[in-house]
């Protein structure tokens, strides 16, 4: 048989396996990375809380995008560069008809994932001090993430009168006021329970985007 004559073979079940594996993997990942940091987490480690040889994580690594997939997966849901807008849970929010409560469920959503991926950018910002690739890749999620506020600020545009033009600017702002930096200081350092926290986001986001 020639070259063009062969068909690659796809196994559904191998396939599927292959996903609950590196779901394992990435799962196990974060938590060793949450628990003990981006220097202090190594592959052996990630094998024996996934279960899998150490062989098998490399196959599904370096360790730095191990990293990646398991910030996005913890604070998404799933891994890839899709906007958080495109997301179901998300994209219900945006469409909400009253500005109150986009704002309110929208902060309130953030401020969800900012709890379970804090550790995870601790980890992020340790390894991006070292690594340039980590610091790349870190930037992009950021810019990832204020492309979802414009998204919003868009959103609460649709419904009335914002206090600027310039929804960069305020998309900007946003990015800042919803920062994971901002939810260690308050949540975790400062004492703030979440609800606080996102009262007093919520209450801010209003005054700075609402005419």
């Amino acid at each position: 048989m020639s070259t063009a004559e062969k068909r690659t073979y796809r196994s559904p079940k191998r396939e599927a396996k292959a996903a609950e594996t590196r779901a394992r993997i990435v799962e196990a990942a974060a938590e060793c990375f949450t628990a003990n940091g981006y220097a202090g987490t190594t592959m052996q480690a990630i094998a024996e809380r996934a279960g899998v040889s150490v062989e098998t994580v490399y196959a599904n690594g370096p360790k730095r995008l191990l990293l990646v997939a398991a910030f996005e997966t913890t604070f998404a849901g799933d891994e890839g560069r899709q906007p958080l807008g495109d997301r179901p849970e998300a994209r219900e929010i945006l469409e909400l008809p009253d500005r109150d409560a986009l704002i309110d469920d929208g902060v309130r959503f953030v401020a969800a994932a900012n709890a379970r991926t804090s550790g995870l950018w601790r980890a992020f910002r340790s390894a991006a001090n070292s690594d340039p690739e980590v610091q790349e890749v870190m930037d992009d999620l950021v810019a990832r993430r204020t492309i979802d506020f414009a998204n919003n600020v868009s959103a609460l545009a649709g419904l009335g009168p914002v206090a600027s033009a310039d929804h960069d600017r305020l998309a900007t702002a946003m990015t800042f006021l919803l920062s994971m930096e901002g939810y260690e200081l308050m949540v975790e350092l400062g004492g703030w329970s979440i609800e606080e926290y996102a009262e007093w986001v919520s209450t801010a986001v209003r005054k700075l985007v609402v005419e």
